[in-house]
């Protein structure tokens, strides 16, 4: 049934990832490299695609990970990159059988999102974010709107000038897998995009550029420059502890929770698919919450 060489059926998947999945470039990218060291392990067993069983691939497994101790997140990565590669195949009709369907992730370590607390994040919105030069008013439109729509980061570099004009208080954002949503846009983030609309980007602006955040050539601010940025606020003591943007998210939909919005909202703000997904937020709540209880109760 397998008429081309390993590669070819790569080829195929990936490109498949790209066009119907509309996975991340980092996605691809991992899954590439994670299939690219399967091949490798076909060709040292000598081993088909065709021959493989659900043993050839738990011996697999267990190699990769004996020989490589591998934390648990990149395992279920490789993991996830063979169900898909399999389930891919046997789909298309070049695999009889899926070998990998009864193949299990490890189970994951939950590890709590960073998050800023009501009082920090105020301050270094408000005390730390002042200035009216280009860079400055840049900076301040940039955390005000992570910290009140929840973007990714990556949703937050793409988004272009023509994205905050159409419809003011809200955001037409694509998110993973280009899927749409609507995010509002609190007051201060809109008064300090206007500001860096009007003060900001134009100095910034060297040639034709269609991004909404600029870096200092010009050019499409990147995700890395974002946490550059954030960087160098956190060297001058803008917050007392070492955070990514990403926290930005997570605290958003934390402080969404402490002040009682409903689960199902948050879902939908984040572009959340399943609820699970969200549910973690209720777990820093918690945490939040006994945080508050052991400082403030006397007998705590």
């Amino acid at each position: 049934m397998f008429n081309h060489p390993y590669s070819f059926y790569l080829q195929e998947f990936l490109t498949w990832l790209q066009n119907e999945k509309a996975c991340s470039v980092h996605t691809i990218t991992a899954y590439k490299k994670d299939l690219e060291q399967f091949g490798q392990f076909l060709n040292e067993q000598n081993l088909e695609l065709d021959q493989l069983e659900y043993r050839d691939l738990r011996y697999y497994m267990a190699s990769i990970q004996k020989d490589q101790e591998l934390k648990k997140t990149t395992l279920s990565r490789k993991t996830a990159a063979l169900k898909s590669f399999c389930k891919f195949l046997n789909r298309e009709g070049w695999m009889e059988h899926n070998p990998a369907d009864l193949l299990s992730s490890p189970k994951k370590e939950k590890h709590l999102p960073s998050v800023i607390n009501e009082i920090d994040m105020t301050s270094f919105l408000d005390d730390f974010l002042l200035g009216e030069e280009p860079l400055q008013l840049r900076n301040k439109a940039i955390f005000e709107l992570l910290y009140s729509s929840g973007l990714r980061v990556s949703e937050l570099v793409e988004l272009d000038v023509q994205s905050v004009g159409k419809q003011k208080g809200m955001l037409r954002i694509f998110g993973k897998g280009k899927k749409e949503r609507i995010v509002p846009v609190g007051e201060p983030a809109q008064a300090a995009i206007e500001r860096y609309l009007e003060s900001g980007r134009p100095r910034l602006l060297k040639k034709e550029e269609k991004a909404l955040f600029l870096n200092q050539q010009g050019g499409r601010l990147t995700t890395r420059g974002v946490e550059y940025i954030l960087e160098q606020y956190v060297k001058k003591g803008a917050l007392k502890y070492k955070v990514t943007p990403h926290a930005f998210r997570h605290t958003f939909a934390t402080h969404l929770l402490d002040n009682g919005a409903d689960l199902r909202v948050i879902q939908e703000l984040l572009g959340h698919e399943s609820l699970s997904t969200t549910q973690v937020y209720t777990e820093v709540s918690k945490s939040h919450l006994q945080q508050i209880y052991r400082k403030a109760h006397p007998r705590a």
